[in-house]
């Protein structure tokens, strides 16, 4: 008897002030990572060296090497022989087909949640300054399973500038990197 108590006990206890966090046991925790503006320079994969970054990371808010093993991205910056500048997930480079794109008519600042809906898995999204767009990470199985199962996090991008002799890009972003919101306006998330 003492040794189910000793075992089961923590768990109980743990499942108990999980639930107190939320407004029942499937619901998220409360966001407590405060959605911020940030600019991120990303170089093309072709014509560019391979030790510079191409990718960005959602999950983790930070610009990413392609060429790694291991090292998750998931959008990343090319151009093709056109000279069109191209977003690309992590399918339209023949890799997992987990994160997803949409493109957003709006201004950057007008784009206050996420859509659920309507993203692009497999797709290179042509881009120009002024383009803005959304971006579904892969899931994050290490820090957002929750028992609805793995979520993503979300993200606005804005391109601001754009150079086709450097082969880089400058995107505009904020990117909730708390588990399930939607929520793509400065602060603390709400939804």
């Amino acid at each position: 008897m003492f040794f189910a108590r000793f075992i089961f006990g923590p768990a109980v206890l743990g499942a108990v002030l999980f639930s107190a966090g939320c407004d029942n046991t499937l619901a998220l925790p409360l966001a407590t990572v405060a959605n911020v503006v940030d600019t991120v320079t990303l170089n093309a994969l072709r014509g560019t060296p391979i030790n510079v970054p191409s990718g960005f990371d959602v999950v983790l808010r930070r610009v990413a090497r392609t060429d790694r093993l291991g090292e998750g991205f998931d959008i990343a910056f090319d151009i093709d022989e056109q000279s069109r500048a191209l977003i690309l997930t992590t399918g339209a480079l023949g890799l997992s087909v987990q994160s997803a794109i949409q493109r957003f008519d709006g201004a950057f600042d007008d784009l206050a949640v996420a859509p659920l809906e309507d993203y692009e898995r497999d797709v290179e999204m042509s881009v120009e300054v002024g383009s803005v767009f959304i971006v579904r990470s892969r899931p994050d199985a290490n820090q957002c399973a929750f028992f609805l199962g793995q979520l993503p996090r979300y993200g606005k991008f804005e391109v601001l500038f754009l150079d086709l002799q450097t082969r880089q890009i400058t995107l505009e972003h904020l990117v909730n990197v708390n588990c399930g919101y939607r929520g793509l306006e400065i602060g603390i998330p709400t939804r």
